[in-house]
């Protein structure tokens, strides 16, 4: 009897072992790496970027896949390491300051004054895979005045191909997207 418990018992220990739960991956968008460190600021004006707004299905912690053309999957092992919008904001920020001259971005904080400089607002309704094998980075980005004056609103979509299937390669195509938004920022914003 004491045989047939102990082979169950090792029976029992060997299935809990063999039963693992899919690892847990987290994202962050990459910075991309710069060769301009020294930044001159004396002569630019500033420009004021707002915390980027993110669509409701795009604001939880999973990466966002298009399974067809209206459903929608949140991943429930892939997610951010951080909230979407603040990673967007950083990184639009961060590029702006490299690839324009006219303005020195920042983003809005408690302690600066935002009376008579203009800002920045993008809303981000799409930025997710999709079964197709394309990543979509969509929204719009709005320019207003130091007065508080809408100066302009662009629509924007950019379909980055993935180069390979899986979570890793969404976020480099999404990413790729938001270099292509940021180089049309930099052209437009005058």
């Amino acid at each position: 009897m004491k045989k047939w418990l102990l082979i169950t018992a090792i029976a029992l220990a060997g299935t809990g072992c063999s039963s693992t739960e899919p690892a847990l991956k987290t994202y962050m968008l990459p910075m991309p790496t710069s060769a301009n460190t020294a930044h001159n600021i004396s002569n630019k004006s500033l420009l004021i970027v707002r915390p980027v707004e993110v669509a409701a299905h795009l604001a939880g912690t999973g990466l966002v896949y298009q399974t067809s053309p209206t459903e929608i999957v949140e991943a429930q092992q892939n997610l951010w390491g951080e909230s979407l919008s603040t990673q967007l904001t950083r990184r639009i920020t961060f590029d702006l300051r490299q690839k324009q001259t006219q303005f020195w971005a920042t983003q809005l904080t408690p302690t600066l004054s935002t009376a008579g400089i203009p800002r920045l607002q993008v809303r981000i309704n799409q930025f997710n895979g999709v079964y197709s094998g394309v990543a979509e980075v969509a929204g719009e980005w709005l320019l207003i005045n130091g007065n508080g004056d809408l100066q302009t609103v662009h629509p924007f979509s950019f379909r980055v191909p993935l180069a390979k299937d899986g979570y890793s390669a969404q976020v480099e195509a999404l990413s790729k997207g938001v270099d292509e938004l940021t180089t049309q920022l930099a052209r437009s914003i005058k």
